[in-house]
């Protein structure tokens, strides 16, 4: 009896026999390095095992394996292994060995039982031909194989040859491996493929009948033209389906070309074969038909008082939007004109633009129905798909229209200015049709193909940033912005709204639920950091279920004041505002969740005259980095400061406080004043901050978002504040909020900046 020592390879769901190839890939270092060490030291010569458990955590290893030998091996650039095995024998192994990630065993030969020349040629005929017949009705296989078993006698060697050509499970595989008995094998692949042979059998069959049923497919398709036209010379009545159709086309309250095309579709319809593909595409169609609201509307509410009320009782403030509102209407009254505005709501997230548009649509006494366009590059998505391609729908608009059952809801496009445009098309150009006055009244849809309408639509867009809305939208377009709250109308809001929705919402007493003035005002500035109020709401709503809980399970009363105990450590300390050092100055800057106070800071060392900044910073705001640092060289006299000092000198920004990029045309002003802070050694005050772009001859421009910066100034306990002289008009509607805390100066040109901060 042989004895030797190989390296173990395991194998998962795959099995090598003797005398067969196998190709595999491996990613596994442990694997790799097998192979490589069976290449080394062991002439290419290898022991295989195979099995689908996990064999490496119960230590359950099999006692026959397969000797193979390595034929050739490629490293991928993929660092993927790909390796080609030829079964040599079956073999017994007697000890397993684990050392440094690697099994080697001790393996001895397998001794074949001796039988007769006759009886092992009558078996090998035998099984070849069975395995001939099999190959003849298994059309999958080629003639090749045949001939690499024609000429081999020896069962022990047969056997193997032809079980790996067959397609048994993983479990009967292993089954042969281990019968050691080449006569036991021939009986085991008899039965097999006599199995496999009567599957073969019942396939055929089926396929058979598959063949039969399309054939009588296409009489039946022939036997229903011929049935048609009997019933139509006997008058017996059509497809129940159809006629049903045919009877809603009489009620349907539509345009004559509408119902005349839903005629003519609805005659292909009755004639197409029931298992055309066909049929479901005109099913679908003629639904949508169906279901559009070509006629239908409501009847709206023009009672200018009630909608006022309405309007008021919705929403603290915004009463520029309100008062447009109640214009169109009484406008509308007045001059029984069909004719919509096409209002578009401009505010940071959370101030209320979609649901006062849904205020709106129930002031109205219109239904409402709301999409959002946000992300969309593919105008399809707005004008419908073309019924020739597979899965075609309507657009967004026809569908919302299907949707809410009349031609004249409150229609709500959110997220206008979050629409893309690529080579699948421009979704914004699409929108002009919709919304323009002169054309919409004529819109047509690609898939309905019939115009519809939309002139009796009220629509309503919101965005979040105004110079991100397209510029063809813009034009057709009633802006109206909604601004950041201050901490007077977020409280005010609160108190009046809020609190009043939710505890009838919750079914909580008023008196029982205290949630007093003091304690609003610190939700709002310790755990809240936001334009709008829907932080605001979450944390009252987080109060009330804590309230709730404690009642019911506890059965006490707690006191919702208690913020650190229901609401957890202040989330944003008021302390953003620390002192400044030379060369520091405070910014005010809008971004989506309102405004925010920015650190403007510089530094000075040896160079050749450059200006840099921090990589957060976008590309606006870098220009407005050069156009300050040209304005500063080009003023130097005007300034009394060496001009070769900004020429021998490095200069390079920082925002500190800054967590996200910043961009932006508005910081000019705070740039320059930085930089001669630094320059000057002088050290601007923290109770002092500036807003405004700077031109090349010192001009200060106007900045947007100044209701957002100047809450956060108030909120930071700045007391002085210098704007643009052009945003004086902007002031005027909420300057009684800051007149007692906060002296405005406006200027026109830096050196009024320069003047006051330098004078010294």
């Amino acid at each position: 009896m042989l004895k030797t020592n190989l390296p173990v390879l395991i194998l998962s769901d795959v099995v090598l026999f003797p005398h067969a190839e196998v190709k595999l890939e491996f990613d596994r270092s442990e694997d790799k390095k097998i192979i490589s060490l069976s290449e080394n030291y062991f002439n290419n010569y290898i022991f295989i095992i195979s099995t689908k458990d996990d064999i490496l955590k119960t230590k359950k290893f099999p006692t026959i394996g397969v000797v193979a030998q390595i034929k050739f091996k490629i490293d991928m650039p993929n660092g993927l292994m790909k390796v080609s095995f030829k079964g040599i024998s079956r073999a017994k192994a007697h000890n397993y060995h684990y050392d440094n990630d690697i099994y080697d065993v001790n393996i001895t030969n397998v001794e074949v039982d001796k039988i007769t020349p006759t009886e092992e040629l009558a078996n090998a005929r035998v099984l070849k031909n069975l395995f001939v017949e099999y190959l003849d009705n298994k059309r999958s296989l080629g003639n090749s194989v045949i001939s690499q078993i024609e000429d081999i006698n020896n069962i022990d060697i047969l056997t193997d040859s032809i079980v790996s050509f067959m397609p048994i499970s993983f479990d009967r595989q292993l089954s042969y491996i281990n019968e050691l008995v080449p006569l036991s094998r021939v009986a085991m692949l008899v039965d097999d493929l006599h199995y496999e042979l009567s599957l073969l059998e019942y396939e055929t069959s089926l396929d058979d009948r598959v063949e039969v049923n399309l054939d009588n497919s296409q009489k039946e398709f022939i036997l229903r033209e011929k049935l048609r036209i009997i019933n139509e010379e006997l008058g017996i009545e059509e497809n129940p389906d159809v006629a049903k159709l045919k009877e809603k086309l009489e009620h349907l309250d539509a345009p004559l070309q509408v119902k005349k095309r839903i005629s003519e579709d609805l005659e292909r319809y009755k004639l197409c074969n029931a298992n055309s593909p066909e049929v479901g595409i005109l099913r679908n169609y003629l639904d949508t038909l169906f279901a559009l609201p070509w006629n239908k509307s409501t009847k709206d509410n023009t009672d200018i008082k009630s909608i006022k009320k309405i309007l008021e009782d919705s929403h603290y403030g915004l009463d520029n939007a309100k008062e447009r509102v109640i214009e169109y209407i009484a406008t509308k009254k007045y001059t029984k004109s069909k004719n919509s505005p096409i209002i578009c709501l401009v505010g940071p997230p959370g101030v209320g633009k979609t649901s006062l548009a849904k205020a709106i649509s129930l002031a109205l006494k219109r239904k409402c129905v709301k999409i959002s366009v946000g992300g969309i590059n593919d105008e399809a998505e707005i004008t419908g798909h073309r019924r020739a391609y597979v899965g075609a729908a309507p657009g967004k608009i026809i569908t919302g229209l299907k949707r809410v059952g009349v031609n004249n809801p409150v229609f709500i496009i959110d997220e206008i200015d979050k629409m893309t445009k690529d080579i699948k098309g421009d979704p914004a150009s699409s929108l002009l049709e919709i919304l323009d006055k002169e054309q919409n009244d004529k819109f047509v849809d690609h898939f309905v193909e019939e115009e519809f309408d939309l002139s009796n639509v009220m629509f309503i867009l919101t965005a979040n940033y105004i110079d991100k809305i397209p510029d063809e939208l813009k034009d057709r377009l009633e802006i109206i912005e909604l601004t950041s709250y201050t901490l007077l109308e977020k409280v005010n809001i609160a108190e009046n709204y809020l609190l009043k929705k939710l505890s009838e919402e919750y079914k909580v007493p008023k008196d029982e639920f205290n949630l007093r003035h003091g304690t609003i005002v610190k939700i709002i500035k310790n755990y809240t950091r936001e334009s709008g109020v829907r932080e605001l709401e979450r944390l009252i709503r987080m109060l009330y279920r804590k309230f709730i809980y404690c009642k019911l399970i506890n059965n006490e009363i707690i006191d919702v004041n208690d913020l650190t105990r229901y609401l957890g450590p202040i989330k944003y300390p008021q302390d953003e505002n620390y002192d400044n050092t030379i060369g520091m100055v405070n910014g005010l800057s809008y971004n989506p969740m309102g405004g925010a106070l920015v650190k403007i800071e510089s530094a000075m060392y040896p160079g050749t005259g450059v200006i840099t900044a921090s990589s957060s910073l976008g590309d606006m705001i870098k220009n407005s980095m050069d156009l300050a640092f040209i304005y500063l060289k080009s003023h130097a006299k005007d300034f009394k400061i060496d001009y070769n000092l900004l020429n021998e000198n490095d200069f390079y920004l920082n925002f500190p406080n800054l967590n996200q990029k910043k961009d932006g045309p508005s910081a000019g002003v705070n740039i320059v004043t930085s930089l001669l802070s630094l320059i000057k050694k002088v050290k601007i005050p923290k109770n002092i901050s500036m807003t405004g772009e700077i031109t090349l001859s010192g001009k200060i421009i106007r900045v947007g978002g100044l209701k957002e910066k100047i809450t956060v100034a108030l909120s930071n306990n700045i007391d002085t504040l210098y704007l643009p002289y052009d945003n004086k008009n902007d002031t005027l509607d909420f300057d009684g909020e800051y007149k007692d805390k906060l002296k405005i100066i406006f200027v026109d040109n830096y050196l009024d900046i320069f003047k006051s901060l330098f004078k010294k």
